[in-house]
């Protein structure tokens, strides 16, 4: 195994992990659900283990419209999002998603599937899963593509049912009858529909309708939500609730056949990477044996599309006791850390605040997968215990990885990082970063050889901490230095990317201003003095501007985690790279004032939730950067297809 230097990136892991623990937030509403919710609810079968709910086919419609005419996107650009509603597993690759298109409205969705009478606009749209553990099961077993499909039943709202199922060659005089349907994608499929509380009922089975019964359970179900999920239950448009606790034991045993399948493709690696991919899977079982009920939703608001994932916690398990706050007075704000950043262009920028939590609780598990600590214990193993020492200490976490300027990545230089950690002992913290980077110069990694034949790869270090190395403002800067030593034959098998893994070297500037610590990766007084200004007159990268705008529009409860990714930057810093790789491509415009791609987490008592949001200029701007590659990829795919094949 490999580690260039000791970075943030475990603790930055460790804590987009634990805002799951954060304390409860302010959410934005504590309310019963909307009536169309609720009575959509009611029309599900008992057994049920997936609905697809849209409370309002025509809300859906106008705002997925105006959500394509604001970005320019044309009539797949919301291309799946929903799936075949009759036929929702398809073909041998088992679950597949069949594109509907709302992009031009639910007018333009309902020519194409043929629904020109009867349909209730106003009404809701319903699509019932069950048998779907059945399915995982036999899927886990080996049976691919012959896996049962699930049984699915979709409720169509109509004004009138006769004219409905007229146009769809059935007799509406009938209990049940046969129809032909469109597809989505196009294809002609024959099923069968019934009449059932103002819904047309469609299935592909006949006996399917004959016994299909509401189950009347929308008080049951929505009652037993917490209010984090009633949250996104009423915000959105399109709603997927999930019966998790239903579909455990059979997600089980497709996770026993991954895990096999993971330990058999690289068992060379297990002896180093064992112990991590035993951790990796014990904490996925502990997610799923510990989920009541998941909810994913989708929104359209006036500056972008959100989507969002929440889960809810059985009482009793792993996950219900990560999500107990030990000080439900100190509600978490990762705005605040935010706005100690310096404002600055960056490629992303990170923070996380799991306050009123004890995160020990998620490092006794890791500690516990490591084992028993070991007196000689070396490599990896050693530096993922100092870290895991340094966390327990950490009240929050906030990271940026600014635009690099492209003279500069040219010369090697392509990172620029600085993270920020709020501590209770800020001297202890930093003591024990600087044992963490000394006893790298004892630490050595051994990679397995390239090739049968050759010896082994030692990679060792050689370190160095200069304590206040300078003084900025009144306070005292440490410089760290990290350079791996290669072997003579390994620089001479890795070449240019001896590089790369940190031959050249790498350090940086540590530093502690009002309880809490800086640390850079790169040796940059600049850098380091725009932080501490930052800290103390909080004007950093969060505390007003694009950035507090945005975050005000895409969470509508305050998050605990949260990540902006900015494309444009990343194009800014990187499409000098892209002429030389399609040639002919035009310089790619990128509007000063674009916003990036925002990801919050945030947890109440019971449940957690995980949001992405998309603004409208984002989709706009990938929109049509896709366009402008587009056609330099295809010719460079046309180039290498009629270039003649190469001789030795």
């Amino acid at each position: 195994m490999h580690l260039r230097r000791p970075t943030p990136v475990f603790r930055t892991v460790l804590f987009a992990a634990a805002w799951l623990t954060a304390a409860p937030p302010a959410l934005a509403q504590d309310a019963p659900p909307v009536p169309a919710v609720t009575a959509a609810f009611d029309q599900a079968a008992a057994g049920a283990e997936v609905i697809v709910i849209v409370p309002q086919l025509s809300e859906l419609g106008e705002k997925s419209a105006a959500f394509a005419e604001q970005t320019q996107l044309d009539t797949a650009a919301l291309a799946g999002v929903f799936s075949n509603p009759l036929n929702p597993v398809a073909g041998p690759g088992g679950m597949q998603a069949t594109p509907l298109d709302f992009a031009n409205g639910l007018d333009a969705f309902k020519r194409k599937m043929g629904w020109l009478e009867g349909v209730d606009d106003d009404g809701s749209g319903i699509l019932v899963l069950y048998g779907v553990a059945d399915y995982f099961r036999a899927v886990a077993g080996g049976a691919g593509g012959q896996a049962p499909r699930p049984t699915a039943v979709l409720l169509v709202p109509t004004t009138d049912y006769p004219a409905f199922v007229t146009q769809l060659g059935g007799d509406p005089q009938a209990d049940a009858t046969a129809i032909d349907f469109n597809t989505p994608d196009g294809r002609k499929e024959s099923g069968f529909a019934k009449s059932l509380n103002g819904y047309a009922a469609l299935s592909e089975k006949l006996e399917t309708l004959q016994n299909y019964q509401p189950a009347n359970q929308a008080k049951a179900l929505t009652d037993a939500m917490s209010p984090l999920l009633k949250t996104y239950l009423n915000t959105g448009q399109s709603l997927v609730y999930i019966d998790v606790a239903a579909l455990a034991e059979s997600l089980n045993l497709v996770l026993d056949d991954k895990e096999k399948q993971a330990r058999a493709f690289a068992p060379a690696m297990l002896e180093a990477a064992g112990p991590a991919l035993e951790l990796y899977f014990d904490q996925l079982r502990s997610v799923i044996n510990g989920t009541d009920r998941a909810l994913l939703s989708l929104d359209f608001n006036d500056a972008g599309l959100g989507l969002t994932a929440s889960l809810q916690a059985k009482a009793g398990s792993d996950l219900a006791d990560y999500l107990k706050p030990a000080d439900a007075d100190a509600p978490a704000n990762s705005g605040r850390l935010l706005a100690a950043l310096p404002d600055q262009p960056y490629l992303y920028a990170s923070s996380v605040d799991p306050r009123g939590i004890a995160v020990d609780r998620i490092i006794e598990q890791i500690e516990a997968a490591l084992g028993p600590a070991d007196a000689d214990a070396a490599g990896a193993s050693l530096l993922l215990r100092d870290a895991l020492l340094r966390t327990k200490n950490t009240r929050g976490l906030a990271s940026a990885f600014y635009r690099p300027d492209p003279r500069t990545m040219l010369a090697g230089g392509i990172t620029s990082v600085l993270t920020l950690y709020d501590v209770e002992d800020p001297d202890a913290f930093v003591a024990q970063h600087r044992a963490a980077i000394e006893k790298l110069a004892q630490t050595k990694f051994t990679l397995p050889a390239a090739q049968q034949g050759q010896p082994d790869t030692v990679v060792s270090f050689n370190t160095q901490y200069i304590e206040n190395a300078l003084n900025i403002e009144g306070t005292g800067i440490h410089q760290f230095q990290v350079n791996t030593v290669l072997p003579p034959e390994a620089l001479q098998q890795f070449g240019p990317l001896a590089m790369v893994m940190g031959n050249a070297g790498s350090g940086g500037y540590l530093a502690v201003k009002d309880g809490k610590v800086l640390v850079t990766n790169v040796v940059d007084a600049q850098l380091i003095t725009q932080s501490l200004r930052a800290i103390d007159q909080n004007t950093g990268i969060g505390a007003a501007g694009p950035l507090a705008e945005l975050r005000s529009a895409a969470f509508p409860v305050e998050p605990s985690m949260e990540l902006y990714i900015s494309l444009g930057n990343i194009i800014d810093s990187t499409g000098f790279f892209l002429p030389f790789l399609l040639p002919g491509l035009e310089p790619v415009n990128v509007p000063a004032d674009l916003p990036p791609l925002a990801l919050g987490g945030v947890s109440d008592e019971q449940s957690i939730a995980l949001r992405i949001f998309l603004p409208h200029p984002l989709v706009e701007f990938a929109s049509n950067l896709n366009q402008q590659l587009a056609p330099a990829i295809q010719q460079r795919q046309r180039q290498r297809g009629n270039r003649a094949p190469r001789t030795f």
